[in-house]
């Protein structure tokens, strides 16, 4: 089988969420506010709205921070009742945005987020032949 960016980006985003704690998605989201990849492939919230979500959450962090001097947004966590929406920057136009269960602290993900990000951005970095 052909590797692909899709099915190595796939591979290196259910490698993390093996490691995260019971995540219900990992999608990784480019700047258009699109899915690039999300595992599952059908998550229990459309693809759309996480992704849209996780811009938000990105815009409404930015802003927050610019006006408290806080510096480059690094991560956001909106937590409710039900779910959380953990939104990571990995560039000015990549995002990881994960569902968490209510419980879990954002510092639980750290580990996989640091172990698993390299990765994902190394495979956003190289080339694949199309054939």
């Amino acid at each position: 089988m052909m590797v692909t960016r899709q099915s190595e980006l796939h591979r290196v985003l259910g490698r993390m969420a093996d490691e995260l704690p019971s995540p219900e998605w990992v999608a990784l989201v480019d700047n258009d506010g699109l899915i690039v990849a999300c595992i599952p492939e059908q998550p229990a919230i459309d693809q759309e709205r996480i992704s849209a979500m996780a811009a938000a959450s990105m815009i409404m962090g930015e802003r927050v921070l610019g006006e408290i001097e806080g510096g480059q947004m690094r991560y956001s966590s909106i937590a409710g009742s039900r779910r959380q929406l953990l939104t990571v920057m990995l560039s000015r136009d990549r995002l990881l945005a994960i569902g968490l269960g209510p419980e879990v602290a954002a510092q639980a993900t750290f580990s996989a987020l640091t172990r698993w990000v390299p990765e994902i951005l190394a495979v956003l970095k190289r080339s694949f032949v199309m054939g």
